[in-house]
Order: C-alpha cells, then structure tokens, then sequence
C-alpha cells in the first residue's frame, strides 16, 4: 500500500488558509530559534529575472560571455538529468510545485554542555503538496533499496502523525510530518512534535510572531531574509566579551550592551528591478546606552549634504554630525591600550601644535555636522579624477568666525608642513598659492608645482558658502555651490554613499592606461598588470549603473540598505 496516499489526499483536502504562502510557513516555525531563514516567492522572482533585460543582455557583455564559458552548463545537465528523472520531477516542476512558494530553515545551537540540545528544521509550504509527498516517497524508496535507510516507520503525537526514517547500524534517524500544507524534516524528533504542536495551538486569525517581526522590520517583502533573534546566542556572546584582551575590553563591553539592547535583527535580500541587501536592527530603546542612541535608534536628520554630490560624481559619501559627536563615538568605542593615550588625548596632542587648547573643543563642536567627500572626472588635460571634501562650519557671530579662522590656519599649516618636506627632497619645488575669484571673492591657496605634479593636480582649500572645502583641483573649489536652498530629503531616509559604475567604467575607458602608468611610476605594481585589472573592472563595471548605501529609520531601529541598479533592470 501507498503510505504516502491518505497524506497527500489529507493535503489536498485540507480547508483553504487566508494567509499566504509564508504566513502559513512561519505559523508553525519555531519564534524562539536563533536563525530563521525564509525564501519565498522563489518561483515568481526566477521567472521574472529569466525574462527581465539584464539576464537577455549578460551573454553580448564581456563578463557574460566569460561566465558562460567558466561554467559547465553540461555537466549540470548531465548531474540534473540524472538526478530529478530518478525523483520523478524537472527543475521547473521542483521549482513550481516545490520550492517556488516559501521555504524556511530554523535554527539554534546547543547550549554549553549539552550538544544534544540542538535544534534545526526544514519547512516548505509546497506549491503542490502531492508532488512533494511523491518525492519524499521516492527519496524513501531508493534509500531504503541502497540500504541507506532500514525503514520508515510511522509515528503519532497528540492525533497527528509524522515518520520516523531508520537508519541501518544504530545511524541517526530522521523525522518528517505533512501538516496543513506544510511539510517539516528534522533529525531531532522533538522539532518535529514542536511543528505539529503549533500547528494545533498556534491563532490562525492573527499574524505569526515571525511575521510581525520581518514587518517591523522592513523586510516582509524580500526575497530572501535571515532573521535574528539574539537571546538564544546571548551566553556564546557573554563567554566572548569576558574572554576579550583587557585593552579590548571597552570596546566589547559597548557592544554587549548594544547586543543586550537589541530585540531582533535580519539581513534580507530584495529584487525587483534593482537588488537590495540589507541590514535591519531592532532595539529596546530604553536599554540602548544614552551615548550612542541617537546613532541607532534615531530618529536621525536627514544628511543635506548628500545633496552636495554631483551628478557627475565617481563616488561620493555623506553624513549628518558634528566632528565633536564623532570623537565623543570613536572615544567610547576605541580599546584602551595600557599606557597610551585614548582618543581624545591624542587628538588633543596631535593638533595641540596648531590648535590650542581653548579653542580646540570650539572649533570640533562647530565643525559639521554636514559633510561630503567626492571624487569627479579629471578637468581639462589632466587625468587623474578630482577629490573634492567639504564639511560645515556651524555656530553664529564671533564663535563663527573663530572657528573659520582657525581652521583655515590649520589646513594651510599641514599644507606648508607637505610642501617643506617635499622641498628637501627634490630638486622640483612646490609653492603655495593665494588666488581670489573674482565672481564670488573667495580666496583658494594651493600647493603648485608644473613640472612634478600631474596636469591638473593642485591641491587647494578654501572657505566657501560656509563650508570649508579642500580639493585637489582650485576650479572644484570655485565650482563650488553649496546645498541647495531647500533640501528635498526623504523623511527618515539618508543616502550615505553612492558609487556610480556608469561613470567610473567612461572614467577608466578614457584614462585608464594613464592612470596605469601613473601608478607604475609610483611603485603600484607592473604598468602592464596595472591596466589589465583596469580593462577587468571597466568589464565588470559593464553591468552596473549606480551603487548606493542608505539609512532608513525604523520604529525603534534602523535599516542600512545597498542598493544596486544594474545597467539592464532585473525585471521589466
């Protein structure tokens, strides 16, 4: 007799459930576990990327057509052909009847002492339950003609059933159940009663706890998510920060308390017409350090200065705080080796020569908190790209002006510091150079030395709009504009960084041997290996359009997203 027939006829006969596919999953998934990773949609995402105009344009572009060669698309056919046929199915029959709706691994490790404890289950929420239930009949019956497996045995807990695969010469066995559309394995048999207990007990007219999570997180639409759930990891964690170096101890003690104060987290993966890979954090607010919860629980102001990044822009990053919140950060954070200063006494030693000390706490609390740092196409005959960085200097009245002074002072010492010690080494001199436009009457100092530098390298800094701006061109200096008068910022989101493959791939088309040679002259490598990793990332670079990284608040938390737009969408 068939065992499989009475379940897949239960299956197919089981009452229709409102909640979708994943909801259904994670309805029995243990909320407690570890980790929890969830694929769903799997079928819908492949099909769209297998019709989108990336996957129709990759094999004309030159990585593509490596790729297709490197890999052996025959022996994979030659492996599936062997495989699936045996099982009775396709790939895309797996895929639509198996795998395409939702699948979930749960896990969590043993605590000390006691690796019997550990816990791992597989669930799928088949698109069609029979066909599932005939290739687990059919992995069985192979198995069990191999003499991989002794029998399969079936088992009853509180009125449901589940199997128990035996394995020959006292092997560890192996446990599954089909229930309500759900199929759950394991090889510890108390994961799989756990299964059909919350499949008894669990609400269906709310939400799964594991739901609400990936919503409150930002995450319930991903492709892919792996969710955190730190408790059960809290004594590995704990054994790790007392084993920590004394003059590490600081910096692991801050992260047990932001490891404390965190509810959950997940990393989750989302495709549409562009890819997204995400980090989404999750606190207590109230166990947050007082120190750092503007940094992790927000919310934060919006970063004005990524509005300060040009169009044209090779990469380029921004951030929102004053020079004085970031010492204050890397201060609690940064180990304490014995008998060396911590952060904010060297900093104090370090511009001491410059700075001092009463006007140095004035002018770290007026410098920022916008800032912006990019790098733009070379100007004219040059060739290498322009490095322009920009920070605000806030305050009002006098503490203003003092701040701005005072900077201007230190940024030309470091420049008269480089160019006396560049002067004693080579017979080539540099100078240093006041210029005043005369549009906007702003006045640019730079380092000058036609006949060492490479055309069109002037390093060079100036006060402008409120910003001080250093640069290794005088003319980005002078194209300078500032943030625009009304910033257009999306609430609760901040682009931090942006790198545009677009740009960068025209940049090293156009430059890339001269920066190849450029680099060989300083000692980089070989000129000839030099361009050929140039030729390979302007290949690579074929494929993507922009690269960018952005915050986004969440309620009690945060989510650091990199997205990446390929040149092709990834689905029409």
């Amino acid at each position: 007799m068939n065992r499989f027939a009475p379940i897949a006829v239960l299956l197919l006969a089981a009452p229709p459930v409102l909640a979708g596919p994943r909801d259904e999953l994670l309805r029995v998934a243990p909320a407690d576990a570890a980790l929890v990773v969830v694929v769903q949609n799997a079928r819908e995402h492949a099909k769209a990327l297998a019709g989108s105009p990336f996957v129709e344009a990759l094999p004309q572009t030159a990585v593509g057509k490596k790729l297709l060669q490197m890999v052996d698309f025959q022996q994979v056919r030659d492996v599936t052909s062997a495989l699936l046929p045996a099982l009775g199915t396709t790939p895309q029959a797996l895929l639509d009847g198996v795998l395409g709706d939702a699948v979930a691994f749960a896990y969590s490790p043993a605590p000390a002492g006691k690796p019997q404890d550990e816990r791992a289950v597989i669930l799928i929420r088949p698109g069609k339950p029979d066909a599932l239930a005939k290739i687990v009949e059919r992995i069985n019956e192979l198995q069990t003609q191999s003499g991989e497996l002794k029998a399969v045995a079936r088992r009853e807990h509180a009125g449901a059933e589940y199997f128990e695969r035996q394995k020959p010469e006292g092997g560890a066995p192996e446990f599954y159940c089909f229930r309500n559309g759900v199929f759950a394995f394991s090889s510890n048999e108390a994961d799989v009663k756990d299964v059909l207990d919350r499949d008894r007990s669990a609400p269906k007219d709310a939400p799964p706890a594991l739901v609400v999570r990936l919503r409150k997180l930002g995450v319930a639409d991903a492709l892919a998510v792996v969710l955190v759930n730190p408790r059960p990891l809290d004594a590995e964690v704990k054994a790790k920060i007392a084993a920590a170096k004394p003059e590490e101890h600081r910096l692991y003690a801050r992260f047990g308390q932001l490891w404390d104060a965190l509810e959950f987290a997940a990393v989750s993966l989302s495709v549409g017409s562009d890819a997204e890979l995400a980090l989404s954090l999750r606190f207590h607010p109230d166990k947050v350090p007082a120190d750092v919860k503007t940094w992790f629980v927000g919310p934060r102001e919006p970063i004005a200065a990524a509005q300060l990044i040009p169009d044209n822009a090779l990469a380029g990053f921004a951030g929102h705080a004053k020079a004085s919140e970031l010492l204050d950060l890397a201060a609690s954070l940064a180990p304490e080796p014995a008998g060396k200063p911590g952060v904010k006494e060297w900093v104090a030693k370090t511009l001491g020569v410059v700075v001092v000390p009463q006007k140095l706490s004035l002018v770290l609390d007026s410098l920022g908190p916008n800032w912006a740092a990019w790098v733009v196409p070379p100007e004219k005959d040059g060739f290498l790209p322009v490095v322009v960085g920009a920070v605000e200097v806030s305050g009002e009245g006098e503490k203003r002006a003092t701040a701005e002074k005072t900077l201007l002072q230190t940024v030309e010492f470091g420049f008269q510091m480089a160019r006396v010690a560049y002067n004693t080494r080579h017979a080539d001199q540099i100078d240093l150079e006041e210029t005043r436009d005369a549009a906007t009457g702003v006045v640019v100092k730079s380092l000058v030395n036609d006949k060492g530098f490479p055309p069109g390298f002037r390093p060079s800094f100036a006060m402008v709009k409120g910003y001080l701006v250093v640069a290794t061109s005088p003319d980005a200096i002078k194209a300078f504009q500032g943030p625009p008068a009304a910033t257009a910022a999306e609430k609760g989101t901040a682009l931090l960084a942006r790198f545009s493959g677009t740009h960068t791939r025209a940049y090293l088309a156009a430059h890339g041997h001269s920066l190849a040679r450029f680099l060989a002259e300083l000692g980089a490598g070989d000129e000839a290996t030099l361009r050929a990793y140039a030729s390979a990332a302007g290949e690579v670079l074929e494929l993507i359009d922009t690269v960018d990284l952005t915050r986004r608040d969440l309620e009690n938390g945060l989510k650091l997203s990199l997205r990446v737009k390929p040149t092709k969408p990834l689905k029409k």
